[in-house]
C-alpha cells in the first residue's frame, strides 16, 4: 500500500490527523510534507516543501515519486484571516494548484483537501440548508474565503481532467472545541459580544472529534467530490452566547462593519468587516451527502461543541464558579 502525504501538519486539525494516522497505520505509512517539522516522537518521514515557492510543483512531484505516495491529505489552509493576504493567496490558491498538478503527474490515487462551509457565502437568500450542488458565492472581497474558493475550483478542474485521480473536498463547519483557537472562538472569549440588530442566525460548530472521524472515513473510502462535514444540529447565535454566559449587545449592521474594518486596519481586530455577514445571515450546510457517501453522522451537536470548548477554556465556570472577564 502506498504512503499518505500530509500537508498543513502545523494546523490544529493537521497535527491531530497526523498523530491519528501514525497510531492507526504506523509511522512508515505517513510522510509529512511541510515547512513545519513533525514531533520527533512520531518518527515519520519529513520532506520540507514550501508551497509558496515557484518551483514547489516540481519539488512535490519528486517527493511523491520518491516516497511512493498514493494519497495526499492537503490541509495547508489558514483558519484565521491574515493581513499578509499575498502570502495566504500563494499558499492556498497557487499552492493547491501546484500540489494537484504534482499529484496528477505522480499518479497519486486520491487527494483529500480541506475546505470550509464559509465558501457558500453568508447571504439573506441562502436556503435553510446548503447542499453541495448549490453554487459557491461568497463575498469575493474577503481574501480569506476567496483563496479557498479558488483552491476548490482548482480541485474541481483537476478532477474533471484526471478522472483516474479521485479528488475529495471536505467542507468543514467552523471547528469548535478543546484546543481550538480561531477568530470564531475569540468571539466567545469576550464578556460583552456585539451582535447585529434584528439578526440571530443559526450557526454550526463542529467538534474536532467529528472532523477527525469524517477525515479518516474519507481517506479510507475516497468518494471524490465535495462533501459537507457538519454537526448534528445548529444553534442560534444569541442562544449560544447566553449558554456561554456572554452579554450580547445589539448594534446596527453598518456600524459593526465599519468598526470591524477600523479595528482590522489598526491591527487590533480579529477579522475584517466582511465577516460581519457571517454573524448576520445563516450559512448552514446540509450533511446528508456525507451520510450517504461515507456513512458519517456527527456524534456532537453545535451545543455539545460549545460546551466542550467552554469546559476547556473556562473550567471554573463549568465547575459553577464565577467567570473572569476577558
Amino acid at each position: 500500500m502506498g504512503r499518505i502525504a500530509v500537508t498543513g501538519i502545523g494546523s490544529f486539525l493537521g497535527s491531530r490527523l497526523l498523530r491519528k494516522l501514525v497510531e492507526l497505520r504506523g509511522s512508515q505509512a505517513v510522510v509529512a510534507v511541510d515547512i513545519a517539522t513533525p514531533p520527533p516522537a512520531l518518527a515519520v518521514a519529513h520532506r520540507e516543501v514550501d508551497l509558496t515557492e515557484p518551483a514547489s510543483d516540481q519539488h512535490l512531484l519528486d517527493v511523491f515519486r520518491q516516497e511512493g505516495v498514493e494519497t495526499v491529505l492537503h490541509l495547508a489552509f489558514f483558519t484565521n484571516p491574515r493581513r499578509d493576504s499575498s502570502y495566504a493567496h500563494e499558499l492556498e490558491s497557487i499552492g493547491s494548484l501546484n500540489l494537484l498538478a504534482a499529484a496528477a503527474a505522480a499518479g497519486v490515487r486520491h487527494v483529500l483537501m480541506r475546505s470550509f462551509t464559509a465558501v457558500y457565502g453568508a447571504r439573506g437568500q441562502n436556503p435553510n440548508f446548503l447542499t453541495e450542488e448549490l453554487p459557491l458565492s461568497p463575498n469575493l472581497g474577503l481574501s480569506w474565503v476567496r483563496d479557498k474558493l479558488e483552491a476548490e475550483q482548482h480541485a474541481a478542474a483537476f478532477a474533471r481532467r484526471y478522472p483516474e485521480m479521485k479528488v475529495t473536498v471536505l467542507r468543514f463547519a467552523p471547528l469548535f472545541g478543546p484546543g481550538v483557537h480561531t477568530f470564531y472562538t475569540v468571539i466567545f472569549d469576550h464578556r460583552v459580544v456585539p451582535v447585529l440588530m434584528g439578526f440571530d442566525p443559526l450557526i454550526q460548530l463542529l467538534h474536532p472529534d467529528d472532523a477527525l472521524a469524517a477525515s479518516l472515513l474519507a481517506l479510507d473510502q475516497a468518494p471524490g467530490g465535495a462533501l459537507n462535514v457538519v454537526p448534528s444540529r445548529p444553534i442560534p447565535l444569541v442562544s449560544a452566547l447566553h449558554l456561554a454566559q456572554k452579554i450580547p449587545v445589539a448594534v446596527p449592521h453598518p456600524l459593526a462593519q465599519l468598526s470591524a474594518d477600523l479595528l482590522w486596519s489598526t491591527g487590533l481586530g480579529d477579522a475584517p468587516g466582511g465577516f460581519v455577514d457571517y454573524a448576520r445571515y445563516s450559512f448552514v450546510a446540509d450533511g446528508e451527502k456525507a451520510r450517504r457517501a461515507l456513512g458519517f453522522a456527527a456524534r456532537h451537536s453545535s451545543r455539545d461543541a460549545l460546551s466542550a470548548y467552554l469546559a476547556y477554556r473556562y473550567p471554573r465556570v463549568s465547575a459553577g464558579q464565577p467567570e473572569v472577564a476577558v
